[in-house]
Formats: structure tokens, C-alpha cells, sequence
């Protein structure tokens, strides 16, 4: 008796057990069940539009930029734009004092390839220093400039034979040329004191010069002629000429 009730109450409780195990499983499935038969959301993948740019900022961003090497170029423009532009202005020419005008005068235009670059002449054309200098010919400025001007044709045109206002008188022969028309009335100027000067050691008095200046002149040439030749006096008067250093 005792063998056999031991038997069966193990017997109940696994049969308990057994039932409340098989529920329990069948309970926790249907939600399993559920979720697995529920469609799968959705997931958006499009992206997201952009903000609107501002029209200024576009351009901005798409105008060519400057590349850094050119800046200082740029920069530099306005210095080479003036210089560019005092580069066209024309030169300012070296103005000659009359004494240096004078050199140049009587070594390029034509007095030097007769009389000699120092004045010691040149075949038959006489010296323009020693016994037949400018000034032992000349004592006066303005006959020397009279003859210049008007040279062997002119003086001989007015029914004269002979040059010269002092001790020493020289006959004409036919070789002095006349350059009135051929030199100005300051280039003439500027020669005869080359030939005073520089070749014969005169030193240059305006009053010299002006004493009887236009009285001289007016003998034998025109008008127009002697108010030229006076008014180069006048300049010299106001700002008289000196030697080169």
C-alpha cells in the first residue's frame, strides 16, 4: 500500500507539470506570429532639397577669381601707367649759352671749313686771328655782322671794294659767302662772338656792342633785318652772355 500511493502522487504532479508547460509555450508564440506577419515600414531615402542660394551669393561663387600671382601685378599697374606716360612727353632740349651756340654755329654750318677750326684760315680765305683777326678787322661788332650777312656779293651790290672799319682794310675778292638767308639773325650773333671771344680773347662789354649798334647795322641792311639783330642784343643786355665752365 505504501509502494503503491507513492507511485501515483508523482504521477499527478507530472501530469501537472506537463499541462502547464504546454500551455505557456502556445500563449507566447501568437505574438511572435503577429509581428512576424506585420508588413516592414518604410524608410524615405530621398534627400533633402537645398536651401535657395541668394543671386548675389551665386555669382560670387561663380565668377572667375584672381589668381594670387597676379595681385601684385595689378598693383603695380598705376606706377607703370605713369611712367608709361612721362616716357611720351617730349624732351626738354638743352638750351646753349650764346657762346656755346656760337662754337656750334661756326664748327658745323660752314665758318670752320674756311677759316679753319682755330681761326688761322685756310688757303686764300684769311685768318680770323693774328694781324687779320676779327677784331683788328672789325672794331665795331656790327660791321663784322653787316659783312656776314651780306658777305662779298652784298658788299659789292652796294658799289664797295673793301671791309673792314679800322687800320686794317682788305680788299673783296669773291669768296665770302652771305648767310643772311641761310642763318638767323642769333646764329650770326652767336658766330661773331665765337670769333670775338673765343678766337681772339675779346671779353664780351654790352656796351661795346650797343655803341652806334644800330646806326652800323641800318647802313646796309633792311629794317626788318636790324630790329632781328637788335633784339638778340637786348636779350644779351638783360642776361648777358658767359664763357662755359
Amino acid at each position: 500500500m505504501g509502494g503503491g500511493s507513492g507511485d501515483s502522487a508523482p504521477s499527478d504532479s507530472g501530469n501537472a507539470a506537463t499541462g502547464s508547460e504546454a500551455v505557456v509555450p502556445a500563449a507566447s508564440a501568437a505574438p511572435a506570429a503577429a509581428a512576424s506577419s506585420a508588413p516592414p515600414a518604410l524608410v524615405d531615402n530621398t534627400p533633402a532639397a537645398p536651401e535657395p542660394v541668394a543671386p548675389w551669393v551665386a555669382a560670387a561663387q561663380s565668377r572667375q577669381k584672381i589668381p594670387y600671382w597676379a595681385i601684385p601685378v595689378l598693383a603695380m599697374l598705376p606706377i607703370w601707367a605713369a611712367v608709361y606716360m612721362l616716357t611720351l612727353d617730349t624732351p626738354t632740349p638743352t638750351e646753349l649759352g650764346a657762346y656755346e651756340a656760337g662754337a656750334e654755329v661756326y664748327n658745323n654750318k660752314g665758318c670752320s671749313g674756311c677759316h679753319g677750326g682755330a681761326g688761322a684760315g685756310n688757303g686764300n680765305n684769311p685768318a680770323l686771328i693774328g694781324p687779320t683777326g676779327a677784331t683788328k678787322v672789325f672794331t665795331v661788332p656790327a660791321n663784322q655782322i653787316t659783312w656776314i650777312a651780306l658777305g662779298s656779293a652784298g658788299y659789292k651790290e652796294a658799289g664797295l671794294e673793301t671791309y673792314g672799319d679800322a687800320d686794317v682794310v682788305l680788299p673783296i675778292g669773291g669768296g665770302m659767302p652771305g648767310w643772311i638767308d641761310s642763318l638767323t639773325a642769333e646764329e650770326i650773333m652767336d658766330a661773331v662772338l665765337h670769333e670775338r671771344s673765343a678766337l681772339n680773347d675779346e671779353e664780351f662789354s654790352v656796351e661795346m656792342w650797343r655803341d652806334g649798334f644800330e646806326e652800323d647795322l641800318s647802313a646796309l641792311l633792311p629794317a626788318d633785318k636790324v630790329a632781328e639783330f637788335t633784339a638778340v642784343l637786348d636779350d644779351w643786355e638783360a642776361d648777358p652772355p658767359a664763357p662755359a665752365a
